[in-house]
């Protein structure tokens, strides 16, 4: 009875990494051609991106030039800006993407493709880091696997030292 426990209590113990449920944030951005541009956010399982964070920065300036949150849909469609952009999604801790923004169809205004980009990105494009967090819970079921390892091995030797005496002291 008790071998079938400890059987189930590991293989439970081994499905839970899979069933953690570690996932990405994706962003895309489409050119609809017509002055606009749609942002979509997802999760790579499939699971929208609601309630997450839209916002168009300025390269040139570094101020927000829209900002809003993901519909039930996690699609929004946002009018171009005419100044070099990036797209940031934030969905939360460890959860945030930043891509560049297309450019209107005419490209942007002369006085900013003469001067160039003057603000570097500023923000590193962060991806979901699913593996970390897969990895801890991986670490702590090993952990958990040891101690019980420890726990089961202390007492059965407890029990064999046990059986050894009473034969010692019966055999007399």
């Amino acid at each position: 009875m008790m071998k079938k426990q400890m059987f189930l209590l590991l293989i439970v113990l081994l499905l839970l990494p899979a069933l953690a449920g570690a996932h990405t944030l994706m962003v895309y951005i489409f050119d609809n051609e017509d002055g606009t541009l749609t942002v979509e956010g997802r999760f790579n399982t499939g699971q929208t991106a609601e309630g997450a964070l839209i916002r168009l920065e300025s390269l040139v300036t570094g101020e927000v030039l829209f900002k809003q949150r993901l519909p039930q849909e996690s699609e929004l469609t946002v009018t171009i800006p005419g100044e070099p952009y990036q797209v940031v999604l934030d969905a939360g801790p460890g959860h945030t993407i930043v891509k560049e923004g297309i450019p209107p169809q005419g490209g942007f205004a002369e006085k900013y493709q003469a001067q160039g980009k003057t603000a570097a990105v500023t923000r590193q494009q962060v991806p979901s880091r699913g593996m970390p967090g897969l990895m801890k819970l991986s670490v702590g079921c090993a952990l958990v696997l040891l101690l019980l390892t420890l726990y089961f091995s202390h007492r059965n030797t407890q029990k064999l030292l046990k059986a050894l005496q009473n034969n010692a002291s019966g055999s007399k």
